[in-house]
């Protein structure tokens, strides 16, 4: 390139823009890609920079005007000098948004660089604001010819050298203060060098708000308005500290590092494991520290470049409460094919987890176990399932810690009720889980135990561990929360046990599924001891009785119940003689959410007000549904589960149904769908709801 020229890359907010009848445009929404992009690849640091909202006006505040905020970016030999340009935007209900133009050029001095934008872009014939038409081509950059765009350089009005740049927070100009944007440009560089604190060269040009006004050397308001707004905003600035006993710069250059590049440095996973080990060190300041690097808005915005895969991970590792927030933002579906980015972040996991300590993941794990009771709705059991069988993951690594702490707890909580005073309370801080896992448990401990009560809420906990092949502990949860262990699970169980009629686990004793050949068998022979021989030739018997009474009666009905209960292998259902036991598939509630089944579920609801409405008129549509709402355990917005069929809501209510069905001995396999057999059960249940409230009887 001749060095009396300069590139000027460019590229804009990407959406999909509708052009106006007068000329103009209205986005129609956002794609989640840059447009009238002109470089091969976005600089890292200009990427991480706008992740990190360092570009950002506050959404909506910008003004008529456009607001422009320099930077610059990098180290080294991979310099940035970043100018956007912000333009109020609309939609097409006309709510504004905020629009980014960036020009770019790369060099080694970054305040030159920066003048020569500035120059070159006041130079355009008509000034290049944010402008979905005005199209650009990649690898076509703007040329700036250095000489022209130099002789337009301004000298320093007399009174901006008067400003005192030697101060800690942002010069922030007021609207009499108003100065061109070269000198602005000028004047943050002094400040820079006047203050080696780390920050780059940095600034403001008339804006209203920005989400990160520490983050700029000088700002030019754009009102007295604005001015009064930013100087409560620097004023207000939250000051997290770095515990005095951490090098805070090492922390930051250890995640840096490790976000940043493929190749794992083993120091600086060290700087991080030793943070770990202070206990001085909170939540809330790791959260300062990634949330720094751009992690919240990658959350946010969905941004899946390879340096966030890692920094996301990274702190799912770090800080155990954001582990369900990686699990979503990673899309992950056990039993697939991992993705290019769950495969960024596996390989990333590979290479750092012998470094850390495996109780602070094992952490992670356990603190997902509340979130399985009690219909989930955020996480299924398949998360979990994920992170511990995963090639790779650094929670496989933690597995036998996780497990070890489960058996732990349920030995300890079995200790405690074995003491005379039962009643005195269990400290939590002796437990290794969250005690949420088990205040159910601990709360039913006795009618659980004396088997007169069930704990449905740890159904999901019980599928985990049998597809883990835990069956000790799947056993134990099959047992609290469906009074009956599946047979292949019991048999799992009872071969390393002495007493293989009813093994025990934890003081509880386990009572296996019973088969309907068995249940025959049983009934027929409750008072005779039946040779093993005879049992084997009975059962032979009846089942292939069974199949020619079948085959010859009901052959098409056969045919259609094995289409409909068509569900995946990968996510297996155990079923015994109270219905569908364990996880509840994902293909039977995209079954029952559809229009199909759904109408159906609807209509069914619709019957059940309509007969007690007719009846009991006095009571209106919408208590009816809270009743019915209030008996299915499950609060939603009942309309928008009718109008849209691929809403939350709608999920929430087919598994609060199939939850009801499970309860309760249908004749059929639960399914999540309101049909005759479930609406007789679930209406004398609501007229007993009502009824209570009304303290009269519902007919």
């Amino acid at each position: 390139m001749n060095p009396s020229t300069i590139e000027i890359h460019e590229f804009s907010t990407g959406i999909r823009p509708q052009q106006t009848a007068d000329g103009g445009w209205v986005s129609l929404g956002f794609t989640g890609q840059y447009m009238n992009v002109t470089i091969e690849r976005i600089p890292e640091a200009v990427e991480r920079s706008i992740a990190n909202r360092e570009f950002a006006v506050a959404e909506g505040a910008s003004s008529d005007k456009p607001a422009i905020i320099g930077r610059v970016l990098g180290t080294g030999e991979d310099i940035w000098s970043v100018v956007a340009i912000v333009t109020r935007g609309r939609d097409e209900k006309g709510r504004s948004a905020s629009m980014y133009r960036y020009l770019l050029s790369n060099g080694s001095d970054g305040y030159k660089n920066l003048r020569l934008i500035l120059a070159w872009w006041e130079d355009q014939e008509t000034p290049l604001t944010f402008n979905p038409f005005d199209i650009r081509e990649l690898g076509k950059p703007n040329i700036c010819d250095v000489a022209l765009v130099s002789t337009r350089f301004r000298p320093q009005p007399q009174e901006a050298t008067k400003i005192n740049v030697d101060i800690p927070e942002p010069i922030l100009l007021s609207p009499e203060q108003q100065y061109d944007l070269q000198t602005i440009n000028t004047l943050a560089s002094k400040k820079y060098k006047a203050n080696k604190n780390g920050q780059a060269l940095s600034w403001a040009f008339n804006v209203e708000a920005l989400e990160k006004p520490e983050r700029f050397q000088v700002i030019q308001a754009a009102s007295t308005r604005a001015y009064q707004i930013l100087q409560k905003a620097i004023a207000n600035t939250p000051k997290v500290l770095a515990p005095v006993v951490t090098d805070e710069e090492a922390l930051k250059s250890a995640i840096r590092g490790l976000m940043n590049s493929s190749q794992v440095k083993p120091e600086n996973v060290k700087v991080i494991a030793d943070a770990l080990a202070n206990d001085q060190i909170t939540s809330a300041y790791w959260h300062t520290l990634f949330d720094a690097q751009g992690a919240r808005t990658a959350i946010e915005q969905k941004i899946y470049s390879p340096q966030m895969v890692r920094l996301i991970t990274l702190r799912a590792m770090v800080i155990p409460e954001t582990i369900l927030k990686f699990l979503v933002w990673l899309n992950i579906k056990s039993g697939q094919k991992p993705d290019d980015n769950q495969t960024i972040s596996l390989e990333f996991q590979k290479a750092i987890r012998s470094y850390l300590p495996k109780e602070k993941l094992a952490d992670s794990i356990k603190f997902l176990l509340p979130k399985l009771l009690n219909q989930p709705q955020e996480i299924t059991p398949e998360y979990i399932h994920w992170l511990l069988v995963e090639k790779g993951s650094a929670w496989e690594s933690c597995r036998k810690e996780f497990i070890n702490d489960i058996l732990y707890d349920l030995q300890l909580i079995s200790d405690h009720f074995k003491t005379a005073n039962t009643k005195s309370n269990l400290p939590s801080q002796l437990l290794k889980c969250p005690i949420e896992t088990w205040k159910l448990l601990i709360s039913n401990w006795s009618p659980v135990y004396s088997g007169y009560y069930k704990l449905k809420q740890y159904n999901y906990i019980a599928w985990l561990f049998e597809q883990l092949g835990e069956n000790l502990l799947a056993g134990y949860f099959y047992q609290i929360s469906q009074g009956i262990v599946p047979k292949e699970v019991f048999d799992k169980i009872a071969v390393k046990q002495t007493n293989t009629s009813e093994p025990v686990v934890f003081d509880l004793n386990l009572k296996r599924d019973v088969s309907f050949v068995e249940g025959i068998i049983y009934f027929l022979f409750q008072e005779f001891i039946v040779p093993i021989q005879i049992v084997i030739l009975l059962s032979i018997l009846i089942f292939f009785s069974g199949l020619l009474v079948g085959s010859k009666v009901f052959p098409e009905t056969i045919s259609e119940s094995k289409t409909d209960n068509n569900i995946p292998s990968n996510n297996t259902s155990i079923k015994s003689s109270q219905g569908s036991t364990g996880y509840i598939d994902e293909a039977l509630i995209k079954k029952a959410t559809n229009k199909q089944n759904f109408d159906k579920t609807n209509n069914s609801i619709e019957t059940i007000v309509k007969d007690i409405n007719n009846k009991n008129n006095f009571i209106n549509r919408e208590e009816i549904i809270a009743a019915i709402q209030s008996v299915l355990n499950v609060n939603i917005d009942y309309d928008k589960a009718v109008r849209e069929e691929k809403s939350d809501e709608r999920k929430k209510i087919v598994r609060a149904i199939y939850n009801y069905q499970n309860s309760y001995i249908f004749s059929r396999d639960p399914d999540g769908i309101l049909g005759q057999e479930t609406i007789r059960a679930l209406e004398t249940k609501v007229k007993t709801t009502l009824s209570n409230s009304h303290q009269k009887t519902i007919k």
